[in-house]
């Protein structure tokens, strides 16, 4: 009977300390896992990404060979990816001439750059371009072939507008040469010519 008193009142010692410590646990929750801290931003640049190319663009140039044997502005047509681009160019005038027909020019050529270096909103390329000069007048026709080596300068001033500038050589070709007849140009210094280039991307 002593033995049976003494499990008992064991039990209940037993029961009194594990509903003491649940109270306990109660009373002070483990607190929940802390929020991870929203991710930071990050910073805007102010540079403006070359990478994979800025596709399709429009705008206008003017063949070196306009500074020597009166090449007008063109329309070019430009398709840039991340390690060169290539252009078309088109260009057209018609001027009435006094009692007579009037004077046609066509300008059309092809170009292509290879990208050499790439800075963060720029670039600078070496290829070339061919221009093709004809002309249409009351008194005959004339074709004047410009090729035209050199380097261009891109800096891009928005994603979508790059300004660009190239020097380089014209060598020119045809009946309409300086000089008459079939007659071979080189130019002796660099010219430089200016465009502009809008990317639709």
């Amino acid at each position: 009977m002593k033995r049976t008193k003494q499990l008992i009142m064991s039990f209940v010692a037993i029961a009194v300390v594990g509903v003491g410590a649940s109270a306990r646990a109660q009373d002070n929750p483990t607190p929940p896992p802390s929020e991870s801290p929203p991710a930071a931003h990050s910073s805007s640049s102010n540079s403006i990404s070359l990478a994979g190319g800025a596709g399709l663009g429009l705008g206008g140039t003017v063949p070196l060979a306009g500074s020597i044997a009166g090449f007008f502005p063109a329309a070019n047509v430009v398709y840039d990816t991340a390690v060169f681009h290539v252009e078309a160019m088109l260009g057209f005038a018609s001027r009435p001439n006094p009692g007579t027909d009037r004077s046609t020019d066509w300008v059309f050529g092809a170009g292509g750059w290879y990208h050499l270096h790439r800075g963060s909103s720029s670039d600078f390329s070496v290829g070339g371009v061919i221009a093709i000069d004809y002309a249409s007048n009351p008194g005959g026709s004339a074709t004047l072939t410009a090729i035209e080596p050199g380097a261009l300068v891109r800096a891009f001033l928005t994603p979508n507008v790059a300004l660009f500038a190239r020097g380089g050589l014209a060598i020119l070709l045809g009946d309409s040469a300086p000089g008459g007849g079939a007659n071979f140009y080189l130019g002796s210094q660099p010219s430089v010519v200016a465009g502009f280039t809008y990317f639709f991307r």
